[in-house]
């Protein structure tokens, strides 16, 4: 089974257990909205932002969208 064919299934087969795709493309989003907050934390930028959890949840949509629109078009 190629990747592409592994990407055209509902579920994703990990050890007997099936995760549905916008579990992981999810998962992906907050782990990259994490990042991007962790590096603005350090660098000082966050302190410009008002509401930080609303901003961190804005970013889990916005790449979680991101990578379901690259991955699952």
């Amino acid at each position: 089974m190629s990747v592409l064919e592994g990407l055209n299934r509902p579920e994703l087969r990990f050890l007997d257990l099936l995760f549905p795709w916008i579990f992981v493309v999810s998962l992906l989003g907050f782990l990259a909205a994490w990042l991007v907050m962790a590096g603005m934390e350090h660098t000082g930028l966050s302190r410009h932002i008002w509401h930080l959890p609303l901003f961190f949840l804005a970013l889990v949509i916005l790449f979680s969208s991101v990578i379901g629109f690259i991955f699952l078009p």
